[in-house]
């Protein structure tokens, strides 16, 4: 059953503007309950118009990244090959998405050397545009990156039968590319983690964000395990009217 969570918070003397995240399922079930089951047939999407979005297929047989309403889905081909299928006739673990009309344009003035460093650019960029940093907001960033290390989750039978994270680990297939025009669509916020991004694993905090890519040339694309930008970019935050 579809279950839609619209989340929406006010921050005592100060308008914050919630971009009403719409989240069905979470990251959490995965990795802390070893639940690949689906909870949302994708071509029951509502209203694609303008939707921004990304999710984890069923039984974690691949990734999906919706840039403003079309579909792509990342799998893995039975000859060791990443194939995109432009398709919403799937199943999802998870998806948090938002509906963008309009985006206001920052022309980013410094370098990337790891995504730590993004994640606090763009965390600082947000808060200054009154977006909802703690329960989260979509982000978008186009430039020609030096490099991201991505996976692309599609796992064996044998995982899915006895899940575990260092399985997934194992079996998720690697995604190396090096200066190569991208558009990065993200999701961020304080409390991201175990709902849109990553939970707290042992050794590890829970993630405050959750970002894949997609070339230019729509050929290459994947889960953002960390990049370096050293080149022009420019990011994309909600624009709201006042």
């Amino acid at each position: 059953m579809k279950k839609l969570i619209t989340l929406l918070f006010i921050v005592l003397g100060q308008q914050v503007y919630a971009q009403n995240l719409q989240l069905v399922g979470s990251t959490a079930q995965m990795m802390k309950n070893f639940d690949l089951s689906a909870n949302i047939d994708f071509d029951t999407l509502s209203n694609t118009e303008n939707l921004y979005g990304i999710g984890a297929i069923e039984n974690l047989q691949g990734e999906m990244t919706i840039i403003n309403g079309k579909p792509y889905v990342a799998t893995w081909s039975k000859d060791n090959q990443a194939q995109i299928e432009q398709t919403f006739n799937k199943n999802g673990i998870f998806l948090v998405s938002a509906n963008v009309k309009e985006w206001k344009e920052i022309e980013i003035n410094q370098k990337f050397n790891d995504k730590s460093e993004l994640l606090a650019y763009v965390l600082k960029q947000a808060e200054k545009n009154d977006l909802d940093v703690d329960g989260g907001f979509p982000f978008r960033i186009e430039t020609k990156v030096d490099h991201i290390r991505a996976h692309i989750s599609f796992i064996s039978e044998a995982t899915i039968q006895n899940f575990s994270p260092q399985a997934k680990k194992a079996d998720d297939h690697r995604v190396i590319i090096e200066n190569e025009d991208v558009e990065i669509i993200g999701f961020a916020g304080h409390q991201a983690g175990g709902r849109f991004a990553m939970p707290a694993m042992p050794n590890r905090p829970a993630s405050k964000m959750h970002i894949h890519f997609l070339t230019a040339d729509q050929k290459k694309i994947g889960h953002i395990e960390d990049l370096k930008i050293l080149q022009k970019a420019v990011l994309y935050l909600p624009q709201f009217q006042q």
